[in-house]
């Protein structure tokens, strides 16, 4: 019988054992068979003496319940024999969105499929089994009619098939994200049918036309039904969707297939960016189920004339510097959890004009251990001491430098390097918040001098804001072909968006040529910035990169009118091979729509003070142990 939301589900159980011991040798093989042996490194075969049943197991679910599966856990003694210690391990499923363990019961999560290990543990020895969970699930959607699985018989017309707008084929999304959209144009259906298919799931939801925007309609699945296809999608390579729809008079049209890719490892961490309309710095954590974006420090907590803008964090996360106004009249450095100022940097009272005096730097970058901030400057790079902001070294790289970047290993900074414009009258040593002609060029630590190393990228217009990957190997980097001025097409003091920028990849040896990505590519690409995380995916090393960008976004915003914060992976290993390692990009749906948002900067760690109630968090609230300025949505 059909309900709403989650009408019926069938799920199907494989279990396919792999067995390991804890023990020199002992390793978790690929085709590990039931019969509790394993093949161990180099092909060796190695015996567990802990065996789980049932192995190979399946079971089918009806209507959303839940299936239980009750495992067995047996221990080889000396002698051969078998004694039973179901009762005497722990019992444990690596992916708990899957089900959960009451003693030796495996209980499943209702609508959802995916793959988990099962893990009994005693002692030093473990044996674990991959169980993979099939759904087959329908959701009718609320005001959607209750027999719409039946409506979508016949023969597709392709004069009728409706237009999906939006996320772009073969894009790639975390497993976290929370939240995706799917924009599409009607062509006349009233009715619609996604039909998802990800091996281990058959989804398909009916809805109309949940909300009407541009010439078009929206559906945004809930978190119950989302998290049904991340879940089942984790870590499976491409899964295939198709979007239906029928008219009023049973005709039918359906686009034709495409596909998307779930991470197999879930985002950590958290992002740091300007919501230009707010004139604040504002936060998500990632690795919070339910979380929303918080305002984190604004003009009241720095003594900002307009804005607080430029910033940049430290990959641990303790640390943010922030510049106020524009140009830069005061650098300042907090401790992220308190929020407390540590040190100030430069004159008070705002910017220009208004009374404060504009001063170095425009654009900083901790080093990996946060005690020092390399910075910007037209008389060239300065060191700072990240705790009392004192000078270490200056003029570092042979004339004018901006935008720099620390590399993860701190060994390395990258740089621009570009021919110093006239300065501001009556200032002539400020540091500008635009180049023109620049050149990405390599700083390198020996001992504790610095010497200018290699330079990565020259010519063919301006190159600016280098960003080292998570692994040190690759900078991604801006180039504006038109040589346009990176601060945009205006002035310094009313910048507009240099449209024309576009998103490249350099090896940081030195030793290979530019690529651009050509994949993500949108309109006015500017600013890119890595999630630090190291991932991996089925094997593979996957990094994410986020920028700003003015490309539309499917029906809610056209192109050109505001800059967002895009995301997409990068697959370091088809980049190594010449290949473009970007992903199709898709917008972080926590930001507001409303406001212009940039300069996406990322933390390993989002540092908060740790809580017992509300009255710990200075009038934020209390979540879990820890103070959010606006709650998760639990």
């Amino acid at each position: 019988m059909l309900s709403r939301a989650t009408s019926f589900s069938v799920a199907a159980l494989a279990v396919g054992i792999v067995l390991s011991a804890c023990t020199e040798g002992g390793t978790r093989p690929p085709g590990g068979g039931g019969d509790g042996g394993a093949g161990g490194q180099d092909g060796a075969t190695t015996s567990s003496p802990l065996r789980i049943e049932p192995a190979d197991h399946r079971v089918a679910v009806t209507s959303g319940a839940s299936v239980n599966v009750d495992y067995r856990a047996f221990l080889r003694q000396s002698d051969g024999s078998e004694r039973e210690v179901t009762s005497e391990v722990t019992w444990l499923a690596t992916v708990p969105t899957l089900g959960s363990f009451s003693g030796a019961r495996f209980t499943s999560t209702p609508d959802r499929g995916g793959r988990t290990d099962i893990r009994a543990t005693m002692g030093s020895t473990e044996a674990l089994t991959s169980l993979t969970i099939s759904l087959e699930r329908i959701v009718i959607t609320d005001g959607t009619p209750a027999d719409a699985p039946t409506r979508f018989g016949g023969t597709a017309d392709p004069s009728r098939a409706p237009e999906l707008v939006y996320p772009d084929d073969a894009t790639m999304v975390p497993s976290n994200l929370g939240e995706l959209e799917f924009h599409y144009r009607t062509a006349g259906s009233t009715l619609f049918e996604l039909h998802v298919q990800a091996g281990v799931l058959d989804l398909r939801i009916y809805f109309g036309c949940p909300e009407s925007v541009g010439g078009g309609c929206i559906y945004t699945p809930d978190r119950d039904v989302w998290e049904s296809i991340a879940t089942a999608a984790a870590g499976q390579g491409p899964i295939t969707y198709r979007l239906r729809g029928v008219n009023d008079a049973g005709q039918l049209g359906e686009t034709a297939e495409r596909t998307l890719t779930v991470s197999e490892e879930p985002i950590t961490g958290g992002i740091y960016y300007w919501n230009a309309g707010a004139g604040r710095v504002e936060r998500f954590e990632f690795g919070v189920r339910g979380a929303q974006a918080e305002p984190f420090i604004d003009s009241a907590r720095t003594g900002a004339t307009f804005c607080v803008g430029c910033h940049t964090v430290s990959r641990d996360g303790q640390r943010i510097a922030v510049g106020t106004d524009m140009p830069t009249t005061t650098f300042q450095v907090f401790d992220v959890a308190t929020r407390n100022r540590i040190f100030s940097r430069g004159s008070s009272g705002g910017g220009l004009p208004g009374g404060g005096t504009p001063t170095q730097p425009n654009f900083a970058s901790f080093s990996p251990d946060h005690l020092q901030i390399a910075a910007s400057a037209i008389a060239g790079l300065s060191i700072l001491d990240g705790t009392t902001g004192d000078v270490i070294a200056e003029r570092l790289g042979g004339g004018a430098v901006s935008m720099p970047d620390w590399s993860p290993d701190g060994n390395h900074i990258a740089f621009v390097r570009y021919d110093a414009p006239p300065s501001i009258p009556g200032f002539p040593l400020v540091d500008v918040n635009g180049v023109t002609g620049g050149e990405i060029v390599r700083l390198d630590r020996s001992g504790s001098s610095w010497t200018v190393g290699p330079t990565l990228v020259a010519g063919s217009g301006n190159n600016y804001y280098p960003a080292y990957s998570p692994d040190g190997e690759w900078i991604v980097f801006n180039r504006s072909e038109s040589n346009s001025n990176s601060a945009g097409m205006g002035d310094a003091m009313n910048p507009m968006p240099t449209l024309d920028a576009t998103l490249w990849i350099v090896p940081s040896s030195g030793s290979g040529v530019a690529t651009r990505l050509s994949r993500l590519a949108g309109l006015a690409d500017s600013w890119a910035k890595w999630d630090p995380t190291e991932y991996r995916d089925r094997g593979r090393p996957l990094f994410w990169l986020t920028w700003t960008s003015r490309r539309a976004f499917g029906l809610r915003l056209a192109e050109n009118a505001r800059s967002q914060l895009w995301m997409a992976a990068f697959d370091p290993e088809a980049a190594a091979a010449g290949r473009d390692g970007g992903y199709p990009a898709f917008r972080l749906p926590f930001q507001n729509i409303e406001s212009a948002n940039h300069i996406g900067q990322w933390v390993t760690r989002v540092e908060r003070l740790t809580c017992d109630d509300d009255t710990d968090c200075g009038g934020e609230f209390c979540v879990d142990g820890r103070c959010y300025s606006v709650p998760p949505l639990i």
